[in-house]
């Protein structure tokens, strides 16, 4: 059983169900919000691509910067958005792609406390991922638009 190849497989589906999630919104909605609390459709988006920005650094032992400027402000527009999700994603392909198996198991310190293991971590993220794209799928229904399909 190869785990990489499972892992960066994996990946590719959860990346490609989220780019069309972020597709199947309008340009014009990508500041629509269910609630005035909560983050926008965009914004929930980009936070799910600053959150993969950070755990790469973390893997390649650059700390924990979780401010990264990945915000509507930088990037207001779908497109801007999708354009940032492939650049982060083609990275992050790379980065596992790359990997011997061995380093999957490595080690990762982390900023809530003790280390785990570079697959826990990443399993943990796209555990993350798949939250922030529910609350996403649901934005979509409130505005009669169709996610994605699994």
């Amino acid at each position: 059983m190869d785990i990489k190849a499972i892992w960066l497989e994996q990946l590719k589906g959860e990346r490609r169900i989220t780019r069309e999630t972020i597709t199947a919104m309008t340009d014009g909605d990508m500041r629509f919000k269910a609630t005035p609390e909560q983050m926008s459709f965009g914004a929930q988006a980009l936070h799910i691509i600053s959150c993969q920005e950070t755990l790469m650094d973390a893997i390649n032992g650059n700390g924990w910067k979780w401010e990264r400027g990945t915000t509507m402000q930088y990037y207001p527009t779908q497109e801007s958005i999708l354009n940032r999700i492939d650049y982060v994603y083609a990275h992050e392909q790379a980065l596992y792609a790359n990997m011997e198996i061995e380093q999957f198991f490595r080690m990762i310190p982390t900023a809530w406390g003790a280390p785990e293991p570079l697959i826990q971590l990443a399993m943990g993220f796209l555990t993350h991922e798949a939250h922030h794209r529910g609350q996403m799928v649901t934005y979509l229904r409130l505005k009669a638009m169709k996610p994605a399909q699994y």
